[in-house]
């Protein structure tokens, strides 16, 4: 009986040890205590002509920060990057993908090199727990904790063009764009872009540049061009209830809400609340479909669109010209 048992016993623990390989491979998660600590040795604040302009944190012992595009967006900035030591440096930009938020710094080589954060392997699951350093309202690197709430990369509009995310259910205001998503670990899995804001107040849902995109950039430090439209829409079922009641039977589409001053939309003077009903005969109906779309076309490439009004079937076809979002 006790040989049975034993056998029973080592028979099982082999079982497990072959069933849950990612599980020995990672180890036991961290405490959020312990998370913290790792986090904050690496992260950084990010000062624009002086100001304290976001979050950031290093990604490799020779000086690599990582932060969002649209914190330091412009041209002639001054941009240093304040340490947990409070020691001001500058830094130079060193690779910008505009398309999912994402900017690399460069700081001046250091002996011994820079504490850093490391990269996940792979990209979170949905419903693991994550955590973030950033410093919202001028608040210094307090401590964040989200749960994954969806990995699948989606597009969100942030004046004046689309950036590429995935989800996380968090509250991280103003001032953390920037810093570094990381999971149970303590490794990089996302880069904080933005919030969801409903009539300017929070809804608890980060907007997170993805692993796969902060690797590639790293990897290959280059500035990114994507082919861009220069205005923004919405899906039909997205429209309050007396646009709805205008739009005929079978439409399928999305709205067009936003329109940057001066594109080819504007000039050929499309009105807002129109429709886009395709692209180059491919059938729009998401936000994702649209940006998916026209990301597979190259800057300067030339597209034929498709928009009617939502009380006419009658459709209208533009011949557009692709610009370049770098």
């Amino acid at each position: 009986m006790l040989k049975a048992t034993l056998s029973s016993t080592i028979l099982g623990l082999v079982l497990l040890l072959h069933a849950s390989p990612a599980l020995h491979a990672q180890g036991r998660e961290l405490t959020p205590d312990r998370v913290n600590q790792r986090i904050q040795a690496a992260a950084v604040e990010i000062l624009v002509n002086g100001r304290l302009a976001g979050s950031g944190a290093i990604i490799d012992r020779s000086g690599i920060v990582l932060t969002a595009a649209h914190v330091a967006n412009g041209k002639d900035l001054s941009i240093e990057v304040l340490l947990g030591t409070n020691d001001r440096i500058t830094a130079e930009i060193h690779a910008k993908d505009a398309s999912h938020d994402i900017l690399l710094l460069k700081l001046p080589a250091k002996t011994g090199g820079y504490p850093t954060l490391t990269l996940a392997k792979r990209p979170p699951l949905v419903g693991s727990k994550a955590y973030l350093v950033g410093s919202p309202i001028f608040r210094h690197r307090l401590f964040f904790t989200g749960t994954v709430s969806q990995t699948k990369v989606s597009a969100e509009f942030l004046k004046p063009h689309y950036v590429q995310v995935f989800y996380i259910q968090s509250a991280s205001p103003h001032g953390t764009s920037g810093g570094a998503w990381v999971n149970g670990h303590g490794q990089l899995i996302g880069l904080q872009s933005a919030m969801l804001f409903v009539n300017n107040a929070p809804q608890g849902i980060a907007f997170v540049a993805p692993l796969d995109a902060i690797k590639s950039l790293k990897e290959n430090p280059r500035t990114v061009a994507v082919a861009s439209t220069g205005f923004a829409v919405e899906e039909l079922w997205e429209q309050p209830p007396k646009y709805l009641e205008q739009v005929t039977d079978g439409t399928a589409g999305v709205v067009i809400k936003f329109i940057v001053p001066g594109s080819p939309l504007e000039q050929a003077k499309v009105p807002i609340g129109a429709i886009l009903t395709s692209i180059d005969g491919k059938i729009i109906r998401t936000r994702d479909e649209y940006v998916d779309a026209i990301r597979q076309h190259e800057p300067g490439d030339v597209l034929a669109l498709k928009i009617r009004a939502p009380n006419n079937e009658t459709e209208q076809e533009f011949k557009f010209k692709l610009g370049s979002l770098q």
